[in-house]
């Protein structure tokens, strides 16, 4: 009897995770836009902007945010509906049911953990090379002080940014220990630095005139340390069109894509939000509305006050013909043709740096809610999930998305991953979440009617949305596959990745539900319930 009584899979119930409910509106509003980020949104597509000589960026802009309205539509209403910690793992868990569901949500989570683990290692790096450095390069111009130039150049390289990178990692991990109450009071803070830098930036942009383009340009570059005449060698690689205006405009959609794709990301800390359908709603669409606006602003002002000819060539040019260690970003830009004094140098430059590191401990957040969830429903071990008795935090796997994290940073500094790696993966996984929408009416269906059930001639119009999402998802992963700068179908390794990471997931649910069944344990059984938080 006892043997025949282990060899049965047990009934599966969930633990409660322990969670406090702590974030606002606010909260989830700041917390949304800092991971869509409008500043590394235009850095990113200015560094790239050759590529997409001709096309209209500011209309790129928009026409991504207006692509990723069913996204945002499908996450408000599943995490007003089902807010809990983890997200669209337990909506994909549970909605496909129990044959299907445990094999799909698991892909899901272990394809994001992995995606946010190499984001909490990037940005550490981006701090670095994309903030603190364009920043004392600005200084040392303005003042003729070549120490701070040169912590410019020590920083923005390997050594410098995987020390300074290793830092910020840490204290972030201590303050995410100390609590979400305790995070987003600083989040919240930093968020107004960085919006004043935004709102500078714009001031800047009306200083700024192609009229003194050049000259202030110049002066800058010698001033930085670099050679004369930087104008006249940027502009000798002023790149002819390679593809239609159409084509330019749609391929630009990739970089702002890369932005507003992340601010429903809030989900995977559902069980720590109050009032989530009011609170999910506010944050996720109204931090869509302000990235994408100010990301199109921007564009349309860096086009009309420094021009597209310079901005495409600048990106085209190597930092070595001009004499500096990198090339200046649209921050600095901005802080030249502004005037380069050293209100601009200072304000500019310092606020920047609030913009750079933000998606590392959001990244944080995902990686470790989703390991609780897995934990909780019994995949992953029993330490991932345990809560700090004082602080309500899992300190535990905090500490290990740390370690993995500060592993992601080196291998970022080195080459080997980039900011796009494994967003292709990602975004199958949103397409599948659209089907979670399609289904969602008919599999549960009193969980739907229980939280509104509204249809639109008679349709559920969760079901609307998610039939909207995947064709939406299809295309995106179209111009992930072929655009120009990052297309993984340019590369073999690229595509290995990204394909073979949700494979990778469905490998390991199957090892791991194969084991512990063996124990007597079926963990299928998890996808019979809604979980408590």
């Amino acid at each position: 009897m006892t043997n025949q009584s282990v060899d049965r899979p047990s009934v599966f119930i969930r633990n409660a995770t322990g969670l406090r409910k702590e974030a606002g509106a606010f909260d989830i509003f700041v917390y949304n836009t800092n991971n869509q980020n409008i500043g590394l949104g235009v850095a990113f597509l200015g560094l790239a902007v050759g590529a997409y000589a001709g096309g209209m960026l500011p209309l790129s802009a928009l026409l991504a945010v207006v692509l990723m309205v069913p996204l945002y539509m499908v996450y408000t209403k599943l995490s007003a509906d089902m807010p809990r910690s983890g997200g669209d793992y337990v909506w994909t868990s549970r909605i496909f049911g129990p044959k299907v569901g445990p094999a799909l949500g698991f892909m899901g989570a272990w394809t994001w953990i992995i995606l946010a683990i190499t984001a909490i290692g990037a940005p550490a790096a981006f701090f670095s090379q994309l903030g603190v450095a364009g920043w004392m390069r600005s200084l040392g111009a303005v003042t003729g002080n070549a120490s701070f130039t040169a912590v410019g150049d020590w920083v923005s390289g390997q050594t410098g940014t995987i020390l300074v990178g290793t830092v910020l990692l840490a204290v972030f991990a201590l303050v995410l220990i100390r609590g979400v109450k305790t995070y987003m009071r600083v989040q919240n803070i930093a968020f107004g630095f960085a919006i004043a830098g935004i709102v500078l930036q714009f001031v800047a942009g009306l200083f700024s005139s192609q009229d003194t383009l050049a000259e202030r340009f110049n002066a800058y570059v010698v001033a930085a340390g670099g050679v004369p005449g930087a104008y006249d060698i940027v502009m000798q690689n002023v790149p002819e069109p390679s593809m239609s205006p159409g084509a330019a405009t749609m391929y630009a959609m990739v970089w702002t894509i890369y932005m507003v794709l992340f601010g429903a990301t809030s989900c995977y800390i559902g069980g720590e939000v109050r009032h989530a359908k009011s609170t999910q709603r506010l944050g996720m669409v109204g931090s869509l509305v302000l990235t994408g606006g100010a990301i199109a602003g921007l564009l349309a002002l860096l086009g009309a006050r420094i021009g597209m000819p310079f901005l495409n060539a600048l990106s085209q040019t190597d930092p070595d013909s001009l004499g500096v260690a990198f090339l200046p970003n649209y921050n600095e830009i901005l802080t030249i043709t502004a005037g380069g004094g050293l209100f601009w140098a200072l304000a500019l430059g310092f606020l920047f740096l609030f913009w750079t590191y933000v998606w590392m401990p959001i990244n944080f957040f995902t990686a470790t809610r989703l390991m609780l969830a897995l934990s909780l429903d019994g995949y992953l071990p029993a330490s991932l999930s345990k809560v700090h008795k004082k602080y309500a935090t899992p300190y535990i796997g905090i500490i290990v998305a740390a370690i993995v994290g500060e592993l992601s940073l080196i291998l970022f500094v080195v080459g080997i991953l980039s900011v796009i790696t494994l967003l292709w993966a990602g975004v199958f996984i949103f397409a599948m979440v659209g089907v979670d929408a399609i289904l969602y009416p008919s599999r549960m269906r009193d969980v739907w009617e229980g939280n509104g059930g509204r249809t639109f001639a008679g349709i559920p119009v969760i079901r609307i949305w998610g039939i909207l999402l995947v064709p939406t998802m299809l295309f995106v992963l179209y111009l992930l596959w072929n655009d120009p700068v990052v297309g993984i179908g340019h590369s073999p390794l690229q595509m290995w990745l990204n394909i073979g990471l949700p494979v990778s997931g469905l490998v390991l649910y199957f090892v791991i539900w194969g084991i512990r069944k063996r124990g007597g344990v079926d963990l299928r059984l998890s996808a019979a319930e809604i979980p408590p938080e």
